[in-house]
């Protein structure tokens, strides 16, 4: 369960930071609160948990949560991969991939590697932090 809860907070983070950093997006999510809006489309087999785009599209902005434990996983790599790619293919495409603060190096790592490996060297990526803060009793 803490699991998840980490995960929602991640999205939660990473919602906060797109619509800070870039005005007049339409910001998709698949948080709870969102009952009944829409959620962000399927990308090459993966729902990311953000989607975020204008009108008339300039921009294309796909954002991914990843917990310590999933970050490294092959589905976690396949799935970055395809947003990569879709991304690459959109005029202005952003990855943001919001991760717990100590294993930031390696998210920075990973996603370096993935564009080299697959020739996405062209889409930015931003990799952003939430450092947890245990709770007292």
């Amino acid at each position: 369960m803490a699991e998840s809860v980490n995960h929602l907070r991640l999205v939660e983070h990473l919602v906060a930071h797109i619509t800070a950093t870039y005005e007049g997006l339409v910001v998709f999510h698949d948080l709870p609160a969102a009952l009944g809006a829409e959620k962000p489309p399927r990308i090459g087999g993966y729902v990311p948990d953000v989607f975020a785009t204008d009108a008339p599209t300039t921009i294309t902005i796909v954002g991914e949560a990843k917990t310590e434990s999933d970050l490294e996983t092959d589905h976690s790599r396949e799935q970055l991969v395809a947003f990569l790619q879709y991304l690459g293919a959109r005029q202005r495409g952003v990855l943001v991939l919001a991760v717990p603060w100590q294993v930031r190096a390696t998210a920075k790592n990973l996603l370096a590697s993935l564009q080299r490996q697959h020739r996405c060297n062209h889409v930015a990526t931003i990799v952003i932090e939430r450092v947890e803060v245990p709770c007292s009793k």
